[in-house]
């Protein structure tokens, strides 16, 4: 073999892998977070071939909703069973028992798509025939329901004075949340269980006082119902984040994302009622964070 041969041979899998590289997920994440590893729950909704490229979703793509995600965002039609996350920070303490806590994932089956794929498909209202269509789902079905309330809850407004971005595919996430937080070097925390998952465990202790995390705005961003992943994303300025660790009655340890309140003054009185204090007395008001929702700080 010649030396030009082998040079050739040299600059064609340099370049090969070069441009492997530059389209890799992971590689894209880290130049976009380059001090953020990134959680299990991301790369649960990752799927990748062997060369780390995004891959295309096949549609209809089967999804589960487990839970109410839109009482953690949307409050202006709450009942008694959305509020029941909630609890008091004067009660965040070692020994607490917190009853009624969910965590699990509130959806499954779903998964992020490219970019470039998320960015082709119409994500409107107005255009709810052709977003079924593209989906292969039929209209009047319980997919069709879960889409357009997803359209329309990402269509509605929002607090005023406060933001909010739903974000249909990952970096468009990202972008979101460095934009708002005004920096690359985040945390994102999401609740995770070390042992075997139960789905219908709502009783926890807390092993220890919270970790307050930095920064005094934080982005928390919701898993939508939605054939391929759409994440609801809200800043938060008059709050803070905190891990918790917990550990059920069978003994298995959970860290769990928490956020806390500060600015309740514009809470509508059922929220109060199921916390049994009285509206006007700005208690600080805190809440878990489910398995599949994405907690963001600053690192610093």
């Amino acid at each position: 073999m010649t030396p030009l041969l082998i040079f050739c041979i040299m600059i064609f899998t340099s370049a090969h892998a070069h441009a492997d590289s530059k389209s890799s997920i992971w590689n894209e994440w880290h130049a976009m977070l380059p001090y953020t590893p990134m959680p299990d729950i991301i790369k649960d909704l990752i799927k990748t071939d062997g060369n780390g490229h995004m891959l295309a979703s096949k549609f209809p793509n089967p999804f589960n909703v487990r839970a109410n995600v839109a009482g953690y965002f949307i409050w202006h039609n709450v009942s008694v069973d959305d509020v029941r996350h909630l609890f008091l920070k004067k009660d965040m303490k070692l020994g607490a028992v917190m009853k009624e806590v969910t965590l699990a994932r509130t959806i499954s089956g779903n998964t992020f798509l490219p970019r470039e794929e998320a960015d082709s498909i119409p994500f409107s209202s107005a255009k709810l025939g052709q977003i079924l269509d593209r989906l292969a789902v039929v209209p009047g079905s319980t997919t069709a329901k879960h889409i357009e309330n997803t359209l329309r809850d990402c269509e509605s407004p929002y607090s005023k004075g406060k933001t909010k971005f739903c974000a249909t595919s990952l970096e468009s996430m990202i972008d979101f949340v460095t934009s708002e937080l005004r920096t690359r070097d985040l945390k994102v925390i999401a609740t995770t269980v070390h042992g075997k998952d139960e789905q219908q465990e709502t009783t926890y202790k807390m092993a220890a006082e919270g970790k307050e995390l930095p920064g005094d705005k934080l982005v928390l961003c919701h898993p939508q119902p939605y054939p391929y992943t759409i994440y609801y994303c809200h800043v938060n300025k008059a709050a803070k984040a905190y891990v918790v660790p917990l550990v059920r009655k069978d003994g298995v340890k959970v860290s769990t994302a928490v956020v806390c309140h500060f600015d309740t003054s514009n809470w509508k009185p059922i929220f109060f009622q199921v916390l049994k204090v009285k509206p006007g007395t700005k208690p600080a008001i805190c809440h878990f964070v489910p398995q599949d929702h994405l907690l963001w700080t600053p690192n610093k």
